[in-house]
């Protein structure tokens, strides 16, 4: 049977008035019992003391004279019969010695009276003093009787203390385990219950949506646990269509980052990534001074090529090149649209000599690949200019001018040449292509 919080309480106030009720009841009959044993105590007491009197009175005097107080005796007897006749609750075993004393206190009485009527004048002395003899050795017995009826009456009242002291306290200690027990499975519902909803509510916030399973059944618990899992359930629902949605987001986003990234055209990274890379590139050697080089490249008579063949095939020119050149760098280089017909290699990690090799193997390529339009086989030339970043630029900007300025000397030049800015020497041309140009019909190259 399934119980609230609420009852449990009930039940441990109603069990704790019950064990009080228990421990009063048991208190008060021990206190009782306690009375009929002090009681049988001073009886006890009592009929020893009479006993005593008696046979004092009998030892002392002599009964046989003419002025015997037998009147005192009588009233003495008669009192010490009228307690016998009184007596308190006793236990079997003292009222077999309470029998005794009172058979023996009748045998005393019908012998004195014998006595005292008779006065047994003209007996010998024998037998008088055989007489008195048996009359004390009654009183004796019967002192006998009551004080052993005293003894054990004490060890009766010692025995029913030791007894009720010993019921109280196992009632007691009973109640306070019970209670104890009870305050401590009530506390172990209340704490269990409330670990496992903060334990549900911690999963909750990872994400981990379950259901609670509480190990003790409660209505006021169960209601929470109930709640909570409805709860759950409609965020579980929530959470799956956020996710879908933040998956949905993530992927238009990535998507988006890319299309902002890339060149629609040519498909390789446009002007907005090239000076992110760019500028990451400058600021790691402004940390490591670990130099890179830019290549400007610049498609030559690329406005001759769109006004013969028409801007459809001059788009077809720009996606050629770019595949060339893709094709002769290395995985870490970085190749991007600058503009128009322009174009920017970064070359992380890498010197002028690097950076001019790399420019021959992309013109080596364009001279051996070439663009076939209505029957008639086109060739591009590029004019690079190669810049190489030192501690003069400021910015990865002013690398692109020095580049930009050495492109522009290579067309001076006649294009389709490699022109280099030095640090050292800023005017020094690093390579002179005139092969290439011999190797190639001059019908097939615009100047």
């Amino acid at each position: 049977m399934k119980l609230s919080f609420q009852q449990h309480i009930y039940s441990f106030t109603i069990s704790s008035c019950v064990f009080f009720v228990v421990l009063v009841i048991s208190i008060l009959w021990s206190i009782h019992v306690v009375n009929i044993a002090i009681e049988r105590e001073r009886y006890a007491n009592k009929v020893e003391n009479h006993a005593n009197i008696l046979k004092q009175f009998i030892s002392s005097e002599n009964i046989y004279a003419s002025d015997f107080n037998t009147e005192s005796w009588l009233v003495l007897d008669s009192e010490f019969s009228e307690l016998l006749s009184l007596p308190p609750s006793l236990t079997p075993q003292q009222q077999t010695i309470q029998n005794s004393i009172e058979s023996q206190n009748k045998n005393v009485l019908r012998l004195f009276n014998a006595i005292n009527k008779n006065k047994l004048i003209n007996a010998d002395d024998k037998i008088k003093t055989h007489l008195k003899v048996r009359l004390i050795t009654q009183l004796e017995a019967i002192k006998a009787d009551s004080m052993q009826l005293f003894r054990n009456v004490q060890v009766d009242v010692n025995n029913v203390i030791r007894q009720q002291v010993i019921l109280i306290l196992f009632i007691l200690s009973l109640s306070l385990f019970i209670l104890v027990f009870g305050a401590f499975k009530l506390g172990k519902i209340f704490r269990t219950s409330l670990k496992e909803i903060k334990l549900a509510f911690a999963k909750n916030r990872s994400g981990n949506f379950q259901k609670i399973q509480l190990t003790n059944k409660s209505e006021e618990f169960d209601s929470i646990a109930n709640a909570f899992n409805e709860m759950n359930k409609e965020l579980s629902e929530t959470t799956v269509s956020l996710e879908s949605m933040t998956k949905i987001v993530a992927e238009r986003t990535q998507v988006l980052e890319q299309l902002s990234n890339t060149d629609p055209l040519t498909e390789v990274a446009n002007r907005r990534a090239l000076f992110e890379r760019g500028n990451a590139e400058f600021t790691r050697f402004q940390r490591t001074k670990n130099k890179f080089t830019v290549i400007l490249l610049d498609c030559d008579l690329f406005k001759d090529v769109n006004d013969q063949y028409g801007h459809s095939f001059g788009d077809e020119v720009l996606k050629h090149l770019c595949k060339i050149c893709t094709g002769e760098i290395r995985n870490i280089d970085f190749f991007a649209r600058y503009g128009g017909e322009e174009f920017i290699i970064i070359l992380p990690d890498s010197e002028l000599r690097g950076a001019v090799k790399t420019a021959e193997r992309i013109q080596v390529s364009l001279a051996n690949n070439c663009i076939e339009f209505q029957g008639n086989d086109i060739f591009v030339t590029l004019s690079l200019g190669i810049c190489s970043v030192n501690e003069k630029h400021s910015n990865f900007e002013n690398v692109i001018k020095d580049a930009d300025i050495a492109m522009y000397r290579a067309k001076e030049n006649g294009r389709n040449r490699i022109e280099v800015i030095d640090e050292d020497s800023p005017d020094k041309d690093a390579k002179d292509d005139a092969s290439l140009d011999t190797a190639i019909s001059d019908d097939n190259i615009y100047h």
